[in-house]
């Protein structure tokens, strides 16, 4: 193992131990006006949420930061008590937000074939509803009965069912956005040829699809990619216990969680959990293009990053933009600086951690036979 590998070895091992001996003990309770299921026919509105039966996750409407669109999501209920704000960990409308003026008129419902809907207004006919977003599309399995019901699992994981004979007919879990809890699924469909994909929110304000994502492939390796084609990442093959690459991994499987390579009918997947099973963790695809695992502190109280790859952001390709160096030791929240006589192409992106739009010429050049080429650049 290299000095790098050590080194983390030994920032994993203290943080995880101190974290967990953080970690609360206290049981969770409810209130009685939450509920964790949605039945065939019922819908959530407004502020109406599923909480999970421990109190740890919950499912409803939100808006990122200042954004004024709003999405369905999941997030743990309890950091968001004290944060207050929402860490997301899955996002059904990521691509297709809901605008304030919709807002009012919108609902998540569970249909009576066992899919789920997210349901606007008509502009032409107020009483009338079109769907935004649907399971429709990612599952063919319906039931066509009253017997379906949507259950918010103590893992995070929305379960669409058939009450009648118990079949799941969809869950999230098999369509993660951009990250994966202990218990979900990182795999591969044989069917498809394809991976379940993890793609980097665009910016802290926007969870649409970024440039950055993450794929299991067929070698059993994950790799990491920016604009879905350059490799800049890769995790090395699954060799029984852990990624080739990521040796450090027989640390986590000692200390808080285990990890296992599973093989299906139609595919293969990648999946890990924690043995304290109350602690909010997730391993996701930064803004940053990092693949990350954050813990929460309770002593802090805030999320610690344990873990990233690459392990410096500057090591990201593309994470600066045209025109842009990357620095880690650079002043102040950016780590990015523009190139002399350039500025910010997208100032606000740049606000929200987003410098994909690297930098513009602050000036047209003029130049000509009397002006010296470096007064010309600048």
């Amino acid at each position: 193992m290299n000095t790098n590998s050590t080194l983390l070895t030994s920032f994993l091992i203290a943080l995880l131990v101190f974290t967990l001996s953080f970690a609360p003990h206290h049981s969770i309770h409810t209130s009685a006006s939450t509920t964790d299921t949605m039945l065939a026919g019922q819908s959530l509105t407004g502020n109406q949420t599923l909480v999970s039966k421990d109190g740890i996750f919950e499912l409803g409407f939100f808006t990122p930061g200042n954004s004024k669109n709003y999405y369905i999501g999941i997030w743990f209920k309890q950091v968001a008590a004290v944060q207050k704000k929402k860490f997301i960990v899955w996002v059904a409308n990521r691509n297709k937000p809901i605008s304030a003026d919709d807002s009012s008129s919108s609902e998540f419902k569970l249909l009576e074939n066992g899919h789920l809907v997210l349901l606007i207004s008509m502009k032409t006919n107020y009483s009338s509803k079109v769907s935004v977003w649907s399971t429709d599309s990612s599952t063919s399995k319906t039931i066509n009965d009253t017997s379906a019901n949507a259950v918010l699992d103590y893992d995070g994981n929305l379960i669409v069912t058939s009450s009648s004979n118990g079949n799941i007919i969809w869950q999230s879990f098999d369509h993660p956005t951009h990250g994966v809890l202990p218990g979900g699924k990182f795999g591969y469909n044989n069917l498809t040829k394809k991976g379940y994909k993890l793609t980097a929110w665009k910016n802290s304000e926007d969870p649409s699809e970024g440039i950055y994502s993450a794929e299991l492939g067929l070698d059993k390796s994950f790799r990491l990619t920016w604009n879905h084609s350059l490799e800049y990442y890769t995790s090395g093959v699954w060799n029984g216990r852990y990624f080739s690459n990521i040796p450090e991994m027989q640390v986590g499987n000692e200390i808080a969680s285990s990890f296992e390579y599973k093989s299906y009918e139609n595919g293969e997947y990648f999946t890990y959990s924690l043995s304290h099973k109350t602690l909010p963790l997730f391993a996701y695809l930064d803004t940053s293009g990092q693949m990350k695992i954050t813990v929460w502190q309770v002593q802090t109280p805030d999320w610690i990053v344990v873990w990233a790859k690459p392990m410096l952001k500057c090591q990201v390709y593309g994470v600066c933009g045209a025109f842009s160096v990357c620095g880690e030791n650079n002043v102040g929240l950016s780590i990015c600086q523009c190139l002399s006589g350039f500025e910010q192409h997208y100032p606000k992106d740049w606000g929200l951690l987003d410098y994909s739009g690297g930098c513009l010429r602050r000036n047209s050049l003029k130049c000509g036979e009397k002006i010296d080429f470096q007064r010309c650049l600048t």
